[in-house]
């Protein structure tokens, strides 16, 4: 197999939007699409070149050769049709967050092991170009993280649950997949009669500490990351500010210095070697500069594919549905409290 056939459900803005298009750029080819309303189907299967499209998910499964199926659409959706399509032993891409609740995503991923295929869940983040690249420094070693701040701000929301599945699970994830395995969670929770919010600390078995300011406040999403650490033994910090700009500080000789005897003395340093920055050049036209790659949808499509092709788990993995929604439940049940992660089920 050089090319996946993909099975596509759902055709809302978000997934007509941000991931059909994204099939272009992985190795696949969008053999069928299937929605509730027809002119939806009718319509994605046009504009994004599939055979054929349906409005029942049973027919699709029993009537087309897929390879893979992609589900885009409510929590339930994704429980209810990745069900349907792991029995068939088929690889199941699925929207966040992969289930309702934890029960549910343990059984798409008992499903999923029980008949020898893979439940990949879409944290794009992961996959966004300077969180990858932050990611692969932590890897290597070049990197080593300490403590981590993550700052997501989006529209008000006051469902608690809906609010930590639908958006809070972004930096939850991201924060993991930086930082590791978590094992206790402390949260508090402010709320008004328009927005919840939320103050979360998570510590992980390495024994480093993230911090997420999670508000649900703000007239639009904004973004921002700061993990402290060190590289070659000096002090050291990564700044991915709203996806976009990536920051490297390294401890360098800026500023004055205090110790000087007198005020004539000081001999302030100039040290560009301290600080690394990079951001997109909008100057000329640039495929891989667009918020699809920034963002990570991209990347997940293809690591999805690739994965399927190369018959491995994908990344994100079945650890790591289950790590977050492992810390989704426990801030559910206890928005202000403290909860050992490591005996939570």
């Amino acid at each position: 197999m050089n090319e996946v056939s993909i099975g596509f459900v759902g055709c809302g803005s978000h997934a007509t939007n941000n991931l059909y298009p994204m099939l272009r750029y992985a190795r696949c080819r969008l053999q069928a699409v299937c929605d509730l309303q027809p002119e939806l189907a009718e319509r994605n299967a046009r504009i994004f070149g599939a055979k054929a499209h349906y409005t029942d998910v049973d027919r699709m499964l029993g009537s087309e050769r897929l390879d893979a199926v992609m589900v885009v659409g409510p929590s339930e959706l994704h429980h209810r049709v990745g069900l349907k399509a792991l029995a068939r032993g088929l690889p199941v891409f699925v929207e966040k967050p992969p289930a309702p609740d934890l029960a549910r995503t343990r059984e798409l991923i008992d499903a999923a092991r029980a008949n020898k295929t893979f439940l990949m869940t879409g944290f794009m983040k992961r996959h966004g170009m300077a969180y990858a690249k932050a990611r692969a420094m932590i890897r290597s070693g070049e990197f080593v993280p300490a403590m981590g701040f993550f700052r997501y701000g989006h529209w008000a929301m006051t469902d608690l649950r809906g609010m930590l599945g639908g958006m809070c699970i972004h930096p939850i994830d991201l924060a993991l997949s930086l930082m590791g395995e978590p094992v206790r969670v402390h949260s508090q929770m402010l709320r008004s009669a328009r927005a919840t919010s939320l103050a979360v600390t998570l510590r992980f078995a390495s024994g480093t500490i993230a911090q997420l300011m999670l508000d649900a406040s703000q007239p639009r999403i904004q973004e921002h990351v700061v993990l402290s650490g060190s590289m070659d033994g000096g002090n050291a910090m990564i700044v991915v500010d709203n996806v976009q700009q990536m920051e490297v500080h390294r401890q360098g000789r800026n500023g004055i210095d205090l110790l000087a005897p007198t005020l004539p003395e000081v001999a302030p340093e100039f040290d560009l070697e301290d600080i690394h920055v990079w951001r997109p050049d909008y100057g000329i036209p640039n495929m891989g500069q667009t918020r699809h790659f920034f963002q990570g949808f991209a990347g997940e499509v293809r690591e999805f594919v690739n994965a399927v092709l190369e018959r491995r788990e994908p990344d994100p993995g079945h650890a790591d549905a289950i790590n977050a929604m492992r810390v989704i439940e426990a801030i559910a049940a206890r928005p202000d409290g403290e909860t050992d992660l490591t005996t939570f089920s």
